[in-house]
C-alpha cells in the first residue's frame, strides 16, 4: 500500500509505537528525554505541534509544517533514531525499537483537528493510565496553532 504524501499546511496525527508493543519508556527520564528531544528536533526542522501524549509502549503527536512537509519525515527519523539510540543502550537490547515507520493521518477539518486533540488528550484514559486525563504527566501542550 502506497503512502500519501504529506502535504504543508496539513496537520497530521503521527503515532507508533514500540515492535511487539513493547514498552519504549520505562523511567520517568525516558518520557523527559523524549519529550526534551520533541522540543529541540521541532525548533531544527520548523515544526509546529498542537499536542503530544507519551504512554508507556508509544505515542501521539498532532503536528505539520508550514512550508516543507518532508521536514516532517525528517523531524520523525531524527526522533526515532534517537529514540531507539537511547532505549538500546540505556536497557542493553539490540534490534528494532519500533514497530514501523511512523502512522500518519490527516486532519483535513476542524472538526477532525479537534477530535485529535480531544482523542490524543484522553489516551491515558483510554489505557488505564489515571482517571483524568489531566493527571499524565507526559501530555505536552504547545503552544502551536493551526488556524483551520
Amino acid at each position: 500500500m502506497r503512502i500519501p504524501a504529506l502535504r504543508a499546511k496539513m496537520p497530521y496525527h503521527i503515532v507508533n509505537r514500540g515492535v511487539n508493543k513493547m514498552n519504549l519508556f520505562k523511567k520517568p527520564e525516558d518520557y523527559l528525554a523524549f519529550i526534551s528531544k520533541i522540543h529541540k528536533l521541532k525548533r531544527k526542522y520548523s515544526i509546529k505541534i498542537a499536542i503530544g501524549c507519551i504512554l508507556p509502549n508509544h505515542f501521539h503527536l498532532l503536528l505539520w509544517h508550514d512550508n516543507d512537509p518532508k521536514n516532517i519525515s525528517l523531524f520523525m527519523k531524527s526522533l526515532q533514531q534517537s529514540c531507539a539510540q537511547s532505549f538500546n543502550l540505556r536497557y542493553k537490547h539490540s534490534g528494532y525499537v519500533f514497530e514501523s515507520r511512523f502512522k500518519h493521518r490527516p486532519k483535513s477539518t476542524a472538526r477532525s483537528y479537534a477530535n485529535a486533540i480531544n482523542y490524543i488528550h484522553n489516551n491515558p484514559v483510554k489505557h488505564g493510565l489515571v482517571e483524568r486525563p489531566e493527571d499524565w504527566p507526559y501530555t505536552i501542550e504547545f503552544n502551536d496553532i493551526l488556524g483551520m
